[in-house]
């Protein structure tokens, strides 16, 4: 049997039409479902696309760190080979009136000379800035002019310097311990080489005994590396320590 569909009545004595089953009225309810999903889905896609660039720019960030890193210590470097230069122009069997000439210091403002030991028994200060015949190594930027270095190109951007080393000598332990500031008694120094990177927080800092030749006929002074680690108190200061092996 035929049904007919039940009309509204109207206040004007008036009825509306049925409404046919799955009729538009009957659908508002799942459209509103649908708008929900589609929004819940937009959010989370969005969310992806933000947590995809944060690790990018991320891994950037440290990249070009650990490069700054690497170029600051390789500018240290330079400062301890600068410092090797000088030493080796002391004269054959004269290595210590040499040293005693530059262990004092010159009075620049940024000398250190150690005049006692801690409760550790290293010295309370770093040295004196190393003195050679063109000046005082201080603040030296690095690469020179002559190397060449450009600051690169849009794509591939570099600093046309690595940054700035500072050179100190002080006296080796074994001295210091007897009392022996800036005398030296058995042709041994400490170099001590700072490098400070153009954006002027990342250092690295190298510290290397030198020591006479161990065989003739050999002039050069020599160094051997031991160890290596980061400065305690500084989060942003490499420190490679180096001396003369036993």
């Amino acid at each position: 049997m035929i049904q007919r569909g039940r009309g509204v009545r109207c206040a004007g004595g008036g009825t509306t039409p049925p409404q046919a089953p799955g009729s538009a009225l009957g659908r508002d309810g799942d459209r509103g479902a649908v708008l929900v999903v589609v929004l819940l889905v937009m959010m989370v896609l969005l969310s992806l696309g933000m947590v995809s660039m944060w690790l990018t720019t991320g891994n950037m960030r440290i990249a070009s760190s650990m490069n700054m890193r690497a170029q600051t210590l390789y500018c240290a470097e330079a400062g301890i080979d600068r410092a090797r230069a000088h030493l080796n122009t002391a004269p054959v069997g004269a290595i210590s009136p040499f040293l005693n000439a530059l262990l004092p210091g010159s009075g620049n403002a940024l000398d250190d000379i150690p005049s006692a030991v801690d409760a550790a028994g290293k010295p309370n200060g770093v040295g004196a800035i190393l003195v050679e015949p063109t000046g005082t190594l201080s603040n030296i930027a690095f690469p020179p002019a002559s190397f060449g270095r450009t600051t690169g190109t849009a794509a591939a951007p570099q600093a046309s310097q690595m940054g700035s080393y500072t050179v100190w000598i002080r006296n080796d332990l074994t001295d210091i311990r007897d009392g022996n500031y800036t005398l030296d008694t058995n042709s041994a120094v400490v170099i001590r080489s700072q490098c400070v990177a153009p954006d002027g927080r990342t250092t690295a800092a190298i510290e290397v005994t030198f020591v006479p030749p161990i065989t003739p006929p050999t002039i050069n002074m020599i160094s051997e590396c031991l160890d290596s680690g980061k400065n305690v108190d500084d989060a942003n200061t490499n420190t490679v320590h180096c001396s003369r092996g036993s």
